[in-house]
């Protein structure tokens, strides 16, 4: 790794995870844009690139920053925790998420035709029902946590549903997914030896469990995902191929929405005009989903590796190099956005990367945006008077995946059903 000369007073921001960063990154994104736009962290061992066009140019060239990283990422690990942490290492260099083409592009298309825009349009109805049926849940309370009782079921029963996970299963497949995901910290890096311990259980639980299933639905193939990927008459999905699918479709979904309804009604209930003006005009709805995605997006970055030596605004970046895009800081950039820090439903033109860009695109976006349109429409309907209930906010030490453990919520109770 080779630097370009630092600036001192962005070092004290080297541990990205300390909590008071953690609960609002976004001035610490600011601070380190303006002096250092490609900053070395010495704590993550990687580049950071923090501006919008910057951003959109990596994303844009996956021959020179490569997706393939899990080696890079996990260097800081001796040769026997390599070894030990092999099943985890192997199945996460599996995934389409860490792979170039063209192994990305054959993993990478069933997955989007099972996703379709179509497709997607037609969850609607069961979308809703699952909304309605997690508010029924709280109503009479007058309060509830925005994650645990409503945000956090809701991905879980769609993406089961979607991917074919029996509903006896679903909790056991949420607790690995959860497990695994832990061990996914700043695209790998300097992940504690306990959370790679649980990825690495995770993913032996979920390898003998995903191939059973697969087994099943290929001798007696449903309306699901699962049957779509082992009935293909060319190149089916077979052996830890399938199971990777299986993992990153069932992590990627719960993570992305799961966060954009946190995030979202957090921001709602911190931008009362907003949320007054959402409730007025229910038709703001898309344009205010992307504007949740934007200002306090799910996925707050996406590890790349160099495969050549290349200079961006003066740093010089060394082949082999790891280099962190920051989506979150990207939607943030004044020289991309009119007023960034400012929560505007009605921002027009919102062309936000919180569902990455280019070939990496995420294959479930739609299906995230109903999940978010449904649930914000059905939680401004039927609680009324949303507010932020007692208690303090605390993020998931997670810089990858920008969500809340708990969101306290207070409401006044308003119809039980559906109009």
């Amino acid at each position: 790794m080779s630097t370009s000369a630092k600036v001192t007073d962005t070092q004290s921001y080297n541990d990205l995870l300390q909590p008071h960063i953690m609960a609002d990154p976004y001035p610490v994104y600011d601070v380190i844009r303006e002096k250092e736009p490609v900053w070395w962290n010495e704590h993550l061992g990687s580049w950071l690139l923090l501006r919008n066009d910057d951003v959109l140019e990596a994303l844009n060239h996956p021959e020179k920053l490569s997706s393939d990283r899990t080696s890079a990422f996990l260097g800081h690990l001796s040769e026997s925790e390599e070894t030990r942490f092999q099943a985890w290492a192997d199945m996460r260099r599996r995934m389409m998420l860490y792979n170039d083409p063209p192994r990305h592009t054959r993993l990478r298309r069933p997955v989007q035709r099972g996703m379709s825009v179509r497709l997607s349009n037609q969850m609607r109805p069961k979308i809703q029902k699952v909304v309605d049926d997690l508010i029924d849940g709280v109503i009479e309370r007058g309060e509830c946590d925005g994650i645990q009782d409503l945000g956090y079921h809701l991905p879980v029963i769609l993406n089961s549903e979607l991917i074919g996970i029996p509903e006896a299963d679903r909790n056991k497949v949420k607790n690995w997914t959860a497990d695994f995901v832990a061990a996914i910290n700043a695209g790998g890096a300097n992940v504690p030896i306990t959370d790679l311990e649980r990825g690495q259980n995770a993913v032996l639980a979920m390898r003998e469990y995903f191939t059973d299933l697969g087994e099943r639905k290929r001798a007696e193939p449903q309306e699901d995902l699962l049957s779509s990927l082992v009935g293909r008459d060319e190149n089916p999905l077979e052996g830890d191929d399938l199971v990777a699918t299986c993992i990153v479709v069932m992590f990627a979904g719960l993570e992305t929405a799961l966060n954009l309804i946190g995030n979202g009604l957090l921001a709602l209930v911190r931008n009362p005009d907003q949320m007054a003006l959402l409730s007025a005009q229910p038709d703001l709805m898309p344009s205010a989903v992307e504007e949740f995605l934007r200002y306090d997006g799910p996925l707050h970055l996406v590890g790349r590796m160099a495969t050549e030596p290349m200079t961006i605004r003066g740093a010089r970046i060394a082949k082999g190099d790891k280099v962190l895009v920051m989506l979150g800081a990207a939607n943030r950039d004044p020289n991309a956005y009119d007023a960034p820090h400012k929560l505007d439903i009605t921002r027009a033109d919102n062309r936000h990367l919180s569902f990455s860009h280019g070939i990496h695109y995420c294959p479930g976006a739609e299906i995230s945006r109903i999940m978010g349109e449904l649930s914000f429409a059905t939680i401004l309907r039927r609680m009324g008077d949303l507010r932020l209930g007692d208690g303090e906010l605390e993020w998931q030490p997670n810089l990858s995946f920008r969500g809340l453990r708990h969101l306290p919520l207070e409401f006044t109770a308003g119809p039980r059903k559906a109009s």
